[in-house]
């Protein structure tokens, strides 16, 4: 968790980034830095999987629908925005956008981050064993305070044409992307859901139907 933790601040938060951007332009230092994220974060669900446990407090029964609802919603938020452009926060694409029709960034400048945020969250109620609260409760908090360094970046570089998305006075609507992207987002989910006893260990359809049913 400390070098995924400090392989995004010493890369964001420092001249690293627009040094490498500099070099390497846009798309391919995106595609490097997304490579690393996901390698270091497969590297420490990996190390998850093979620690040992220790019982922080008792999975209540509502923990397992908030998961599934919560985490729907996270994977539809990231694949939003990996199809909006979007100049204000973590993204893929940056060109294209137009401020007065600013889809859903008009609603919320960082859905990547958070969606990463919620799902941290929907992770913690149906997990509370030690380290699997450093995982999910450490993302969470990264993206939370990660939120916090993205608005006052977007507030000091705002442009006259992008003020009212800034000051929160754009509205956001359904554009093509945000359509497709919840489209895709909920075929993803539900890939996911089934694929994640092959993955993770845990077979989240089969603990729903067992509070539900």
């Amino acid at each position: 968790m400390s070098a995924f933790v400090l392989s995004h601040v010493l890369i964001s938060r420092t001249a690293l980034r627009p040094w490498l951007v500099a070099r390497l332009g846009r798309r391919v230092y995106l595609g490097a830095y997304s490579l690393l994220s996901v390698v270091l974060l497969g590297w420490v669900i990996l190390a998850l999987l093979a620690a040992e446990r220790t019982a922080l407090w008792a999975t209540p029964v509502w923990a397992y629908p908030f998961a599934a609802a919560c985490s729907m919603l996270a994977v539809v938020l990231i694949t939003v925005a990996a199809l909006s452009p979007n100049p204000y926060s973590v993204s893929f694409r940056s060109d294209g956008f137009d401020p007065q029709r600013p889809g859903i960034i008009g609603w919320t400048r960082h859905p990547l981050v958070w969606g990463l945020t919620l799902w941290g969250v929907a992770h913690i109620p149906a997990n509370g064993e030690w380290p699997a609260l450093l995982l999910f409760g450490g993302s969470a908090l990264f993206g939370i305070v990660g939120i916090g360094f993205l608005e006052r970046r977007a507030n000091r570089d705002a442009t006259p044409a992008h003020a009212g998305l800034v000051s929160g006075l754009a509205a956001g609507h359904l554009d093509r992307n945000a359509l497709l992207g919840t489209i895709l987002g909920c075929v993803l989910w539900m890939v996911l859901l089934f694929a994640h006893p092959s993955l993770f260990g845990a077979d989240p359809l089969a603990l729903l139907k067992s509070v539900c049913c």
